[in-house]
Order: structure tokens, then sequence, then C-alpha cells
């Protein structure tokens, strides 16, 4: 039996210069422009055509190659990106970008000569278990959940087109992520870093600028982002002192202020937090020898023609300041000022108290280091109940219980 060749409902037409056009059997004599100058783009937009207007196509899975070609940074009709702005889910250009690094880098390597209906969920799960970087070290938890988001998104749209009837991307679980473990800072290290002599605390940062902004970090527990984009007025005068709020935030590698600060679906959308009477005595003097206006940044890169001080820039600088101390090992990030006012005020103030601080709805048990310095000064205060037993025994037998800076 001679097999039967295959038939499509369209046929193309290339013209030098000009993007593919094609003419569909169901409206004769009417060419449509395809927007693409080459044949994968073209096939890939009238078969998209077809099955819009209801008409079935038998024609055959591109392979992931031809599918993923500058996936997520085409722009044009029918392209992803024009999708998503329509429907008001608007991203910078750096999200497309790596997006599309993710493409290449990670996804194509592995299933670039399959067919985009052939790719499997057991395929994806052996590669999202096992994938790695240029080095062949396997790639972090986060990076890995990332490629993996990045093929769902691929795949939802070949579901979309009509190419699969299901994504197998959809069930496989993402990796349990990891985090980099971090540490809050020892007392000792604080006292040094932050010494109660405004003059001393500029010198151990360099500059006010410095001073003032990792001491904000040091009160509040914001994030480097959200400090880096504090303006003069967002901040507040208290019946008890000063305050800073934001609903805004420096994106890491991105150069611009977003206006949202990072949370969860729950969590709150603006961040607060009180400043400590050194800060805030050295805040205002900043802000008056610097002759800052309301709307004015708090913080300026010089070096930056945007201004904006990026939580790389400020990171590096927490870093050198340890380093010219003596106190840097591997693993201290500015990060770690975070989980230091998290850690300091657990048992404090109530938990609840202490998530609004930190912009959370619950507190996350991975911002407490109980260290021994810690858990002597909460039992500390409460050493009259600890002893209360022994203290009784020795009032029963006649003895005098010593106190604190009485001699024996």
């Amino acid at each position: 039996m001679s097999r039967q060749k295959r038939t499509v409902p369209y046929r193309f037409r290339a013209q030098k210069g000009r993007a593919i056009s094609v003419e569909f059997d169901f409206m004769p004599g009417k060419r449509i422009s395809t927007g693409c100058y080459d044949m994968t783009g073209a096939v890939l937009f009238a078969e998209r055509f077809i099955r819009q207007m209801g008409l079935p196509s038998d024609a055959p899975s591109p392979t992931m190659r031809e599918f993923c070609k500058d996936f997520f940074t085409r722009t044009g009709p029918g392209s992803f990106r024009e999708r998503e702005q329509a429907f008001g889910r608007k991203k910078q250009d750096a999200y497309y970008r790596r997006q599309q690094a993710r493409v290449e880098n990670n996804i194509l390597p592995a299933f670039g000569h399959y067919l985009v209906s052939a790719v499997t969920q057991s395929m994806i799960e052996e590669w999202v278990l096992t994938l790695r970087g240029a080095d062949g070290r396997l790639l972090a938890d986060d990076t890995r959940n990332k490629c993996l988001m990045a093929l769902r998104v691929i795949l939802d749209e070949a579901r979309r087109q009509g190419i699969i009837s299901d994504n197998p991307a959809r069930d496989v679980r993402r990796v349990a992520v990891h985090a980099r473990e971090r540490e809050a800072l020892p007392p000792l290290m604080l006292a040094e870093l932050f010494p109660s002599s405004l003059e001393e605390r500029i010198s151990v940062w360099g500059t006010a600028m410095w001073a003032v902004y990792f001491s904000i970090a040091y009160d509040t527990g914001m994030r480097p982002g959200e400090i880096s984009a504090l303006r003069v007025c967002d901040i507040y005068k208290t019946p008890t002192g000063l305050a800073v709020a934001t609903s805004r935030s420096v994106c890491r590698g991105e150069g611009r202020i977003s206006e949202r600060v990072k949370t969860s679906d729950r969590g709150y959308s603006q961040r607060a937090g009180l400043l400590y009477w050194d800060t805030a005595e050295l805040l205002v003097r900043y802000i008056e020898e610097e002759g800052l206006a309301d709307e004015d940044m708090l913080f300026r890169a010089h070096a930056r023609k945007d201004g904006l001080i990026m939580p790389e820039t400020s990171n590096e600088h927490f870093k050198d300041t340890l380093r010219k101390r003596g106190l840097y090992h591997e693993g201290l990030t500015q990060y770690c000022l975070r989980h230091t006012y998290a850690t300091e005020r657990r048992g404090d103030v109530t938990d609840s108290e202490l998530a609004i601080s930190m912009g959370h709805t619950r507190l996350r048990e991975d911002y407490d280091h109980q260290k021994a310095l810690d858990l002597i000064r909460r039992l500390d205060a409460v050493r009259d109940k600890l002893f209360e037993s022994r203290e009784r025994a020795a009032g029963d037998m006649g003895i005098a219980p010593i106190r604190a800076g009485q001699k024996a």
C-alpha cells in the first residue's frame, strides 16, 4: 500500500524582503502576513490561526528548538510577550531576557531535538533533579525551579495552541529549596559595628551615608532594596521617636525602583520600622548636612547615572567593612542584619508584633537564630522564677539569698 501524502489547508508565499504570507483553503484569494521571516514561525502562525477558527489540523508537532526560538524575547502579533501585556501582566525586559537565557542554556540542551509532543513528565523530572551548570556542578535548588517554571510556561503555550493536550511539566514537583545558611551577628561584633558614638560609627562604615544605611538595617530588619528606595518623606515622627515606612524597593540587578515590596500573597504591601535614638540622631544630622529635600532619595550612588544604590553594591560595602576590621568570614552578608533583628527581638515582643515589623503575617522560624547569649538573655529575665524553689529552700534553712552586686 502506498503511503498517502499529508496535506494541510494552507499555502505559503515567500518574497524577498517581506514576511512570509499564507493563504488558507477556506479563505481563497485572501493572503495574510504571518509576520515571520522563517518557515517555522510561519507554520506556527498558520496552525494557531486555524485552531482559533475552530478548524482541525493534522500538522506534525514542531521540535522544542523550533517552538522555543526567541519564545520569551520575540515581540509582535501572536508572541508570548504581546499576550502577557494584553492581559496586563507587564514585566521588564530583563525578565524576558533571563527566561530566554534559561531556555538556551538549560532547556534546549536537554530537549531541543525532541518533538514538543514527545516530552514526558518522567523526562522533565529527571532533568530537574540532575540539572547542572556549565561547570558541571548541580545547579542551586532555586535555579532549577526557575528553569522548571520557564518550561511550564512554554508547554502551557504549546497546549494552548493544540500541539499537546496536557502540560507534562505541570505535574512535576519543584525541588525543595534549601536556603543558604545565614546567621545572626554576635553581640560583640554588633558593638564594634554600631558604637553609640556617632563619630565612631561613621568611621566604621566610612561615610555618614553608609553609617545611616546600615544603622537603619540593624534597627528595622528591612531588606536592602527597601532601604535603598527610601526617600526623606518616608521618615515619620512618632510620639516616642522616628520611624521609616515604604512601599517601594530597588530591584536587584535591574537598576529600577519597583512600586512594591517583596511579600507573599498574604503579606503586607508596606514595610515599617522604628529607629533607635542613635540612628535617629545620625539620620537627622545626615539629612541636614546633605541638604536633602522631602522628595529626595535618602541614599545615592554617585557612580551611577540613576543614583540608585543596588543591593549588590551595599552588600559589597558591608563585606568590605567587616574585612577591614577582621570580622568577616564566608557566608556573612548584609542580610544577616535582618536575621539579627528577628533573633534579638524574639521573646521581647509577641511573634505577631515581630512578624508585622518584618513585613510578614506570621513569623518565619528560619529567621530566629537562638544562640547561647540570646538564650541567656531570655533566661535571665525569668531568673527569679527559675530559682524560686532554691530560694524558698534557703529561706527555710535561714540562709539569706545573695543578690547581684552583693558580696558573700
